[in-house]
């Protein structure tokens, strides 16, 4: 009876143990995946890109551009200091345009979320490129400001910094600017 007892006294304090090293190593796991994703007091964690696509063909339309202008880099790295998280997918744009910031908005946690829809087939090689630095510097424009935090607040936004009478009202001179820029410097 008492090798029993002495058994069930050492496979009891055996479960103790072992429940204490896992939970030791779940602290550790956590307190490092914390630090991880939030960075340590005074330190920054991990920088997440804030311009992303799930298209492969703009996603490397993406690092070519940031590889071959210092114009888009500058963009990206911007984009990449605001709240801001642009994601650069294939889709269709009115009026014939190859690229448009889409007019919607949505808040995600503290990030605010932006769609770029732009159509591979327009524009090829270097236009690609091109077309997203102009829509990467519609999409700065309104995460510039803090206070456009709903669909409604970009597209009057957008209004309001518009040439006056122009048919394109979204259209910014600084965007021009950007997006001759870059195919000067990736082309």
């Amino acid at each position: 009876m008492r090798e029993e007892e002495d058994a069930v006294a050492r496979t009891t304090a055996q479960h103790r143990l072992v429940e204490s090293r896992t939970f030791a190593v779940t602290v550790v796991a956590l307190l490092y995946l914390s630090l991880t994703i939030h960075g340590t007091p005074g330190h920054q964690g991990p920088a997440i890109p804030r311009v992303r696509s799930e298209n492969p063909v703009l996603s490397a339309a993406i690092v070519q551009g940031t590889q071959r202008s210092t114009t888009f880099h500058r963009l990206i790295d911007a984009i990449d200091a605001t709240d801001g998280l642009v994601y650069v997918m294939a889709g269709r744009c009115g009026q014939g345009v190859r690229a448009c910031l889409h007019m919607s908005l949505e808040l995600s946690g503290e990030n605010r979320l932006l769609r770029i829809l732009v159509n591979p087939r327009r524009a090829p090689g270097c236009e690609l490129i091109a077309s997203i630095g102009h829509e990467l510097q519609h999409a700065l424009e309104a995460l510039s400001n803090p206070n456009v935090r709903t669909s409604f607040g970009l597209s009057s936004f957008f209004h309001q910094i518009g040439p006056e009478g122009s048919p394109r009202m979204f259209e910014t001179p600084e965007a021009i600017e950007v997006g001759l820029a870059v195919a000067k410097e990736a082309c």
